[in-house]
């Protein structure tokens, strides 16, 4: 398992903050996160992905999180694409582990969290589908974290 991007772990916020503006994607957000301080990053050209979030602790990168999704997909499209995903990354690393199946209310929203995680060494891989329905409207998001253990 690598490191997303050619990135390494530990590489500081300034050292990617840097190869990014010499990339056509963008830095659109900057924020902190618990004690983690976050980059928001569109247009990194891969099929699918909406955002990539750079996670920092200490000034290190920590995380990587990327979201994949298509605004014209339905909630059937995404569970399929999160199959199709995990089994593609259980065909390399070996079965997952599941690591939530929920569906909870928080008052008038249906929230639902699948989530996966595979472990090589000092890495983690953790997939997840997040929905959140409200009558018509629907959230969803698919996201990919390789984290530092």
């Amino acid at each position: 398992m690598r490191v997303p991007y050619n990135f390494q772990w530990g590489d500081s916020q300034k050292k990617v903050e840097k190869l990014i503006q010499g990339t056509k994607a963008r830095i659109v957000e900057r924020k902190t996160v618990g004690e983690r301080t976050a980059l928001g990053v569109q247009g990194i050209p891969q099929k699918l992905l909406l955002k990539a979030i750079f996670y920092f602790d200490s000034d290190a990168l920590s995380e990587i999180e990327l979201q994949y999704g298509d605004a014209a997909w339905d909630t059937v499209k995404y569970g399929e694409f999160y199959d199709e995903i995990r089994q593609n990354i259980d065909s390399k690393f070996g079965s997952g582990q599941l690591l939530t199946r929920e569906k909870n209310r928080d008052g008038d929203v249906l929230l639902t969290l699948f989530g996966h995680q595979w472990t090589q060494g000092h890495m983690s891989l953790r997939l997840f589908l997040y929905t959140a329905n409200k009558d018509s409207e629907t959230i969803r998001i698919m996201s990919l974290h390789y984290k530092d253990n």
